[in-house]
Formats: structure tokens, C-alpha cells, sequence
């Protein structure tokens, strides 16, 4: 299964975008981790289990602290990339095709649930149960985002406009994270969240980095048809033409917390 329902009810094809995902998708700072290991998430040892892991944005950095990692993903391209970064390093993560909703793993079987920027994909009816049948006792759930933000006339705000010009439902139901619930409906009578963090950070690409990252989002890469993708990224290119090969964008980091109901 290489698509993916979103709330607005379109389908996204991630196997599309795996190649930039991997090369361009800067991920988490260092500071996240830190962050994450603070709280008690991303230990040695620790059994974590990454939902929607993607190129391994999580699953990589928690194996490179000693943690033992399984990532699952729907999408065979993204777990293929997945697992090439992990072989480069000599990692040993488990990647399986499958979803976060059927997850065919065993029950009890792991001390975290991470969940990066996909949470909201997920069938809550379905993935809360599955996520409270493998969290061994103690275990807790982490759902994570790190979003850029654009401010005024930068760079990033006219990225934003382009990307709004090819997909009009770019932004659509997006809100700004501190206006979101920091107990979501859907956790209430499964999860008692334990901590809430958000912070900006700058993540520093080149502008092929940049152009990389864009295509590689939901709103264009794994949404456009390829023809629709080359034009956009054309145009992208040229609106950078004239910015600085070194850009700094702001980035709104997220995370939650939640300990299980039971």
C-alpha cells in the first residue's frame, strides 16, 4: 500500500518522495534528542517501536543511542531508503512494511510508541488500540512534528506562495502548533498526557537542500502528478535564483507526551 488518506481527503503516494526525503529532509536537531532523552525516550536498550518512520527521521538517531528500534511504514519506498541509511552506518533496525493500525507486532512489546509527523494520517480508532497493545507497562507515547515557519517577506513565505499556487489546499486545517490542544480529543479517555515542549529552532540548508525538502512534502511531491512536480520545482528554482547558497529557516519544533489510561 504506497497511498495514504489525509484529512482533506486526498492521497498521498511517500514512495514518490523517498529519494528527497532521504536526501533532503534535515530532520530533528540534536537538541531534540537531548530533549527526548531528558524524558526518558531514545535510551540504551530501550525498545521503540517508530510508527510512520519514513527515511528514518526518528528511528535512525534512536538506534545511534544504543536504542533497540522497529519502524514501520505503509509506504515501500520510504522503507526501503530507510533501511539503505541504516545499512550505511551498520545499524540494526527492524523496518517493516505495515501500518500503524495492524501493526502485526506482539503485545507488550516495547517501552515507547513514536509517532513524527504523521499521527494525524493515522485511524484513531483503530492505531489507539494498536499502540495501547504493544506499550509494554510503563510505556508511553511520543508524537512529534518539526514544521518551518515563515515570517513576513522571507524566503520561506515565498516558498509558501508557490507551493500554495500549485496546491491550493496547502495551509488548509494547518493552525499554528501552540493553537492546537495539548490534549487532543482522541487521547482523552486513552491517554493522560504527561508533557507538552515546543521551541523554535533554525535548521540551516542549501538551496538545493531547500528545493529538495519542498519537493519531498506532502503538499507537492507526494501529492502532484510528476509533471505538475517538474514545473513546480522549475519555478522554485528560479524564485531562489538570487537567494544567499546558505539559507536559514525557522523551524517549530513539537512534542507530546502521553502516558497510557490504564
Amino acid at each position: 500500500m504506497t497511498l495514504q488518506s489525509v484529512e482533506y481527503g486526498k492521497t498521498l503516494n511517500w514512495s514518490a518522495v523517498s529519494g528527497d526525503y532521504a536526501r533532503h529532509r534535515n530532520g530533528y536537531p540534536e537538541s531534540f534528542f537531548s530533549l527526548l532523552k531528558s524524558l526518558g525516550v531514545g535510551l540504551p536498550g530501550q525498545r521503540i517501536l517508530d510508527l510512520g518512520t519514513g527515511t528514518g527521521a526518528l528511528s535512525i538517531p534512536f538506534a545511534r543511542q544504543g536504542a533497540m528500534v522497529t519502524g514501520i511504514d505503509v509506504a515501500p519506498g520510504q522503507i526501503a531508503a530507510a533501511r539503505e541509511r541504516a545499512e550505511k552506518e551498520g545499524l540494526k533496525i527492524h523496518f517493516i512494511e505495515a501500518s500503524a493500525e495492524r501493526t502485526g507486532l506482539p503485545n507488550a512489546s516495547f517501552d515507547a510508541v513514536t509517532a513524527s509527523m504523521c499521527w494525524g494520517y493515522f485511524d484513531p480508532g483503530k492505531a489507539i488500540p494498536e499502540t495501547l497493545r504493544v506499550l509494554a507497562t510503563g510505556g508511553v507515547l511520543a508524537v512529534t512534528s518539526i514544521l518551518w515557519r515563515s515570517r513576513g517577506a522571507d524566503v520561506a513565505s515565498r516558498s509558501n506562495a508557490l507551493i500554495r499556487r500549485y496546491n491550493p489546499l496547502y495551509g488548509q486545517r494547518q493552525g499554528s502548533p501552540d493553537d492546537e490542544d495539548p490534549s487532543p480529543e482522541w487521547s482523552r479517555r486513552h491517554f493522560r498526557l504527561r508533557t507538552l515542549h515546543h521551541y523554535d529552532e533554525t535548521v540551516r540548508f542549501s538551496r538545493e537542500q531547500w528545493l529538495g525538502r519542498i519537493r519531498a512534502s506532502k503538499w507537492i511531491g507526494a501529492a502532484l502528478t510528476p509533471e505538475k512536480v517538474e514545473a513546480f520545482d522549475q519555478e522554485h528554482r528560479h524564485l531562489l535564483r538570487k537567494e544567499p547558497e546558505v539559507l536559514d529557516i525557522d523551524h517549530r519544533i513539537r512534542l507530546q507526551i502521553f502516558t497510557p489510561l490504564r
